[in-house]
């Protein structure tokens, strides 16, 4: 086999390889009824979790902005963050749902989900463990939204 042959054939090797995983990431959009349903369940989530753990509205703004507490020991904090992503259904036995995440949280890419679940994957914590999935994963969010230009 030639040289230029063996190219041609890694080129479009490359070629399918790169359509797949494009079809791998592909989202369907919900329905505007779906969706509603999701953004109540959301709300519900936040609401049953704040109640069963006291936590101010201002942690959560911040880690949502700065996908950091203030108290980066704070684990009723980090509690109500597992509580969260377990009730909102974007985490399931330490992983996150990617189909869920990439519609409601951000279009992850690459490693991301995988990285984001090894994340205090030796914390005996299931708040703390769950924490550094989310925060990991609140990170990779706002760190693609900045890198995104707006429209």
């Amino acid at each position: 086999m030639s040289r230029l042959h063996l190219l041609k054939v890694l080129f479009l090797c490359g070629l399918c390889l790169s359509e797949l995983r494009a079809d791998d990431l592909e989202i369907d959009a919900d329905t505007p009824e779906v969706q509603s349903q999701f953004h109540a369940a959301f709300l519900e989530a936040r609401t049953a979790c704040a109640e069963e753990f006291l936590l101010p509205y201002a942690n959560v703004l911040q880690f949502n902005n700065t996908g950091k507490l203030a108290d980066e020991t704070d684990l009723t904090s980090m509690c109500y963050f597992r509580c969260f992503f377990e009730k909102a259904g974007l985490v399931e036995n330490f992983r996150l749902v990617p189909n869920i995440v990439r519609k409601y949280m951000w279009p992850a890419t690459g490693d991301s989900i995988e990285y984001c679940e090894s994340q205090g994957i030796n914390e005996q914590n299931a708040c703390k463990r769950t924490y550094a999935i989310a925060q990991c994963a609140m990170m990779r969010a706002l760190t693609d939204a900045r890198n995104k230009p707006m429209v």
